[in-house]
């Protein structure tokens, strides 16, 4: 009876996903038949709507989960308003305000419901707008040196924080406490490389091992295997970035015979590590068994765990020690032996390296199969560079042979998904298409997955299993944004159903790691599917709007035959708890923001001057807001910039004074406007950003536009028609030719 319970909530929250994605594509498409008004009602709608289903749901029995998740669909929906009104009025694309502003009611349904899709969402929301706010062009690092790493040091000291805010009980959220531990340990690596901070990078390795000490530390002291194994594993990333920047530093003869003893001395270091986590026994009192990510690894007996957690760590210093061991083998081929053909000599090492170990029976586990695997690795690498497709398929029987006779679970899948790679290098070899490849390879895989079921002996099913699931997803996932015409569609059907029927299925029958996959791919592909353009956001809105209703139809059809009741009716919660005037109060708040910033725009609209001015145009997407058009005016870049460097170098806020230019009706800049000051009628003053070397921003820099117009805008578009208030605010109405 749970089972089918919790079958109905994920029916729910399946069709909601899809229905919540349909909207959300739908006001990106930016569909031009919906004027200002149309754009507006059905979000206040959504938003109100949403909720008052919330406060219906909440006086029902059992119906809790629903409540939340009625509640969850209308904090999306605000999110996605926010975003509509830039959309509409042509503000700061992907502005970190936008996702501040949707970070706010984000975090406090977080605190006032303790439910976790709102503490994830308020992480990514959080960390959005953080991100924007430094770094308003995606990817762009635009500031020093010197205020980046502090940039990314205000994010590890958040993560930290919230870590510890987890950790102390302040905050609950098991999922997250695990993430801001790895997002901490992340960014103190990212900050110690060198060639990405030169100036400051030596010195932030002495704060990297400081956090790795502490995480190591609170491992030990909490007696928490999970956070041991992790610790570990960063310690192992640190070690091979600090290897690569060696490398790149140095890479002479003596480095690459010292990287010798140095990838002996990590194995080694790795087997005593190793050895001491079999033989740790936490103390059942001080366990945090139970209360995090820990516990739901922990139910099959600390023996079992502990045996995961080793075979974990053996495959991480299997690969970076053949990742180290490779580059030292590359290294003395090439630098210190310096021969003139190194592929065949490194074709060669590679066989008799895999050949060697697979007869090794004795040898340390590690030290075997580390040697194999950088044999491997060399082997393949060099004959794919050389299109020697005979070694390759050597190389395949090779991993197919390792696959049969050696031992263990996570060796079968190393050698399983190594023979997949090495297959796809062949067959692309043969095919020289990337569509076809992989169209064979998924089928190829799903036989596998489908055939693996029957096999008797669990020691080749579960590897077979294990391996060939998620690498068909990732197959077939690939495949629906690589297809065209007939091909698209059809395996973009095929994924979905696919998926679909995994997820229910797996749920029903309790195979949690099938589930996990599919769930997660699922995920992916809504989120994804956003940003394949060979299919516009408008029918994607459609097509997945259809189908939430079909799954939230047929949900609540099983529902009722079976007579079932989502939560406990012996025990209701109200869904939206002792805090229901505080969220009432809350949409409110979103709803009067909103409405104050439509009305402020629109008197804007109503009030203000016409101005046009001369532009550049380009064309991205926004991360929610669809496609629109950058735009870089003539004004951008005045005279007082271009004759004065001081003044070109300089940040910080400026009005400047726009007139138009002799008989033309084009405005252009006059002078920077000085406080208190009369301007002549035909002048108008203009708020301004000073952005250093990349001119002036008047927030007027982006223009929407309906999606997959984007070339004709650049192509034809000259001037931008703009509304300007007597305080010098304005805002950007059209795109002319002329």
């Amino acid at each position: 009876m749970k089972s089918n319970k919790i079958m109905i909530q994920l029916g729910y929250v399946l069709g909601a996903s899809a229905l919540l994605t349909a909207i959300g594509y739908f006001f990106a498409s930016n569909w031009e038949k919906l004027n200002r008004l149309e754009k507006f009602i059905p979000i206040f709608v959504l938003i109100l709507g949403f909720y008052g289903l919330s406060v219906w749901l909440s006086r029902k029995v059992g119906r809790e989960f629903l409540s939340k998740l009625s509640l969850f669909a209308s904090c999306i929906s605000f999110g996605v308003g926010v975003g509509l009104i830039g959309q509409t009025y042509n503000s700061h694309a992907d502005s970190y305000s936008l996702f501040l502003v949707w970070f706010l009611p984000a975090v406090l349904y977080a605190i006032l419901t303790r439910w976790q899709p709102y503490y994830v969402l308020s992480y990514i929301l959080g960390h959005l707008a953080y991100g924007l706010f430094f770094f308003p062009k995606w990817g762009s690092f635009s500031e020093a040196e010197g205020a980046t790493l502090l940039i990314w040091l205000g994010l590890a000291i958040v993560n930290g924080t919230l870590f510890v805010l987890f950790e102390k009980g302040r905050l609950h959220s098991p999922f997250l406490k695990w993430v801001t531990f790895q997002a901490t340990l992340c960014i103190f690596v990212i900050m110690s490389v060198s060639h990405t901070f030169e100036n400051y990078g030596l010195w932030m390795n002495l704060p990297l091992i400081a956090a790795l000490a502490a995480a190591v530390l609170y491992a030990h002291r909490t007696q928490s295997k999970v956070y041991l194994l992790f610790a570990g594993l960063w310690i192992s990333a640190a070690i091979t970035t600090k290897y690569v920047e060696l490398i790149i530093e140095y890479h002479n003869e003596l480095f690459f015979i010292v990287s010798l003893l140095f990838v002996i001395v990590f194995i080694g270091a790795n087997v005593m590590f190793m050895n001491y986590v079999r033989a740790w026994k936490p103390s059942a009192e001080n366990s945090e068994a139970g209360t995090d990510v820990e516990a739901t690894t922990e139910t099959k007996g600390d023996g079992d765990f502990t045996k995961w957690i080793v075979r974990v760590l053996t495959i991480s210093v299997i690969i970076i020690g053949s990742l180290l061991g490779s580059f030292t083998l590359i290294g003395l081929v090439t630098v210190v032996l310096g021969f003139d053909e190194p592929a065949n000599i490194l074709i060669g090492y590679g066989f008799l390296a895999v050949i060697g170990m697979l007869l090794a029976r004795g040898f340390n586990v590690l030290a075997r199969f580390t040697i194999m695997l950088s044999g491997l690795m060399l082997g393949t690498g060099a004959a794919v560079g050389t299109e020697q497709s005979l070694m390759l398929l050597i190389y395949l029987g090779l991993t197919l042979v390792a696959f049969v006779f050696l031992q263990g679970l996570i060796t079968r899948i190393l050698f399983f998904l190594a023979s997949i790679i090495i297959l796809a290098f062949v067959l692309f070899d043969w095919i020289n298409s990337g569509v076809a490849v992989l169209s064979i390879l998924a089928g190829l895989l799903f036989l596998l997955f489908a055939g693996g079921q029957v096999i008797r002996l669990s020691t080749y099913r579960e590897p077979v299993l294990y391996s060939s699931y998620p690498s068909f997803l990732l197959a077939l996932f690939s495949l629906t944004f690589m297809t065209e015409s007939a091909w698209y569609y059809t395996t973009n059907v095929l994924f979905f159903v696919l998926v679909l029927a995994a997820i229910l299925i797996s749920r029903q029958l309790h195979v949690k790691w099938i589930f996990d996959w599919s769930m997660g791919f699922w995920i992916a592909f809504l989120v994804y599917k956003y940003y394949d353009l060979a299919w516009k956001l408008l029918h994607k809105s459609i097509s997945f709007a259809i189908i939430g209703i079909l799954i939230i139809g047929i949900t609540v059809w099983i529902e009722k035959k079976k007579g079932l009741e989502p939560d406990d009716a012996a025990h209701p919660q109200l869904g939206l708890g002792s805090n229901r005037w505080i969220i009432a109060l809350l949409v409110l708040l979103q709803v009067a923001a909103m409405s104050l910033q439509i009305g402020k725009s629109e008197y804007l609209l109503s009030h203000g001057k016409l101005v046009k001015l001369q532009l550049q145009p380009l064309d991205p997407r926004s991360l929610i807001q669809g496609d629109y058009v950058r735009l870089r005016y003539k004004i951008s870049e005045p005279p007082i910039y271009q004759d004065n460097l001081e003044e070109r170098s300089s940040k910080g806020k400026i009005a400047v004074v726009l007139g138009p230019s002799g008989a033309s009706t084009v405005y252009e800049f006059r002078r920077e406007y000085k406080a208190g000051e009369q301007l002549a009628a035909d002048e108008v003053r203009l708020n301004g950003e000073r952005e250093g070397y990349e001119g002036i921003k008047y927030g007027i820099e982006n223009f929407f536009i309906p999606e997959g117009t984007g070339r004709t805008y650049e192509q034809t578009a000259k001037f931008a028609e703009v509304k300007v208030s007597a305080n010098g605010d304005a805002i950007l109405v059209r795109l002319t030719e002329k």
